[in-house]
């Protein structure tokens, strides 16, 4: 039985596993021919008239696997630089001192995910074993790198700092902090990032396909750099500016103002985040048939059971009715005649009848079938305004089909609902 779900930082063990490519080629065609080791390698995933070169589907059955980029410097996770920074806080930043500063290990009644955070409010500011006063660490947005009383900490330096403890003696629930720190950055799949196609022929990449070659290039510079010996400002200047290229691809909004670019690609935390986003407008978003949506305006003459339709919105709405032995005649002659509300017809097989397109004289209805009209006065529907936060958002109301394009409602019933008519 699953009893829940347990999210943990991927690990470089983790990716070098469920990686199929070790991307090191910065362009993706050659002579239209797909580059080896590229970003659109087929082992990473079929493409159009193709098959996958890791698991041999074509691109309807393939979701696409995983590839790498091996980092010549390890770089910050732009969305882990707190839970980082917190760690920090944790442990004895004193050269050769391993002692966690952390006063109480028990688990705090919280959410899991504030429990680094209750942690590094509650440690030693002075080390109980070395007694040295510990720094504050902060992070540095436009230098997109952390300091430790305003001075430059090197992402080395920190990684070391994170080697010092001896984690699983903590028996913390929680993921390694060096493995917050990126030293081989995941691939994802064409799939994610699909090329703009013009028929058959590639016109351009994604955005993160672009995102994606910058940090290559970023990477490739950052070796040259420091194969040829030069001085330690521009290897420096290369590891920022690998550093903004990663930050970039992640999220393009935590990129400080100096280094964003002129032509700004879109990131992943975009795809994902906000209204648009694959969670909310993809996952999130349902679509559902049979309902309407207008502005809302009071009108007294209206029961508090009544809600008023507007006939443009009423002639487009239908209810399903199904056909029996009961109502079979009346169906039927509703069918016939010369406005009738009856806009589809349904068979037992499944087939749907659009009646704007075929003869209404020539379908004959039986038991069995269904029918699809217009809303009618009298007719029973859910009236909704968000957000519908409690039960009184969504209540029954009877249809009054009435002129003008709003829907009307008694003032009474507006407290429920919390609708402003004005």
């Amino acid at each position: 039985m699953i009893t829940g779900v347990n999210f943990s930082v991927w690990t470089p063990e983790q990716i070098l596993k469920a990686s199929v490519v070790n991307v090191t080629e910065t362009k993706t065609f050659a002579d239209g021919v797909i580059v080896k080791n590229g970003l659109r390698d087929l082992r990473l995933g079929a493409v159009r008239g193709s098959l996958c070169g890791t698991c041999g589907e074509n691109k309807r059955k393939c979701n696409g696997h995983f590839g790498h980029i091996v980092l010549n410097t390890p770089v910050y996770h732009i969305s882990w630089t707190s839970a980082v920074i917190y760690w920090l806080r944790c442990i004895c930043y004193t050269k050769g001192c391993t002692t966690v500063l952390i006063k109480e290990l028990t688990p705090p009644k919280l959410q899991k995910n504030r429990h680094l955070q209750h942690y590094s409010k509650h440690v030693h500011t002075k080390c109980p074993e070395c007694h040295e006063k510990q720094p504050k660490y902060s992070w540095n947005r436009e230098k997109q790198r952390i300091d430790v009383n305003k001075i430059h900490y090197e992402v080395d330096d920190v990684l070391q700092h994170f080697n010092k403890i001896d984690f699983n003696s903590l028996e913390l629930d929680l993921s390694h902090p060096k493995d917050m720190i990126l030293t081989l950055l995941p691939v994802p799949p064409p799939s994610v990032r699909p090329a703009v196609m013009q028929g058959n022929v590639v016109r351009s990449e994604d955005d993160l396909t672009y995102r994606l070659i910058q940090i290559m290039r970023a990477n490739i510079k950052l070796k040259k750099t420091i194969d040829d010996g030069r001085p330690d400002h521009i290897i420096l200047d290369c590891k920022m500016n690998l550093q903004c290229m990663v930050t970039g691809y992640i999220n393009h909004n935590k990129v400080g103002k100096k280094r964003a670019s002129t032509r700004e690609y879109t990131s992943l935390c975009a795809r994902l985040t906000k209204k648009e986003g694959r969670v909310r407008g993809n996952l999130m978003g349902k679509r559902v048939d049979f309902s309407g949506r207008t502005v809302i305006t009071g009108d007294d003459n209206l029961g508090m059971h009544e809600i008023g339709i507007p006939t443009s919105i009423a002639e487009k709405l239908t209810i399903p009715l199904r056909v029996t032995a009961y109502n079979k005649k009346m169906v039927q002659q509703m069918l016939t005649q010369s406005e009738s509300p009856i806009k589809f017809v349904m068979r037992p097989n499944g087939s749907r009848i659009d009646l704007s397109f075929v003869q209404r004289s020539g379908i004959t209805l039986d038991v069995g079938f269904s029918v699809e009209r217009s809303l009618m006065d009298g007719d029973i529907v859910l009236f909704n305004r968000q957000p519908s936060l409690h039960k009184m958002s969504m209540m029954a109301h009877e249809v009054k089909v009435l002129p003008y394009s709003t829907f009307r409602m008694n003032l009474s019933c507006t407290t429920p609902y919390n609708a402003d008519c004005k």
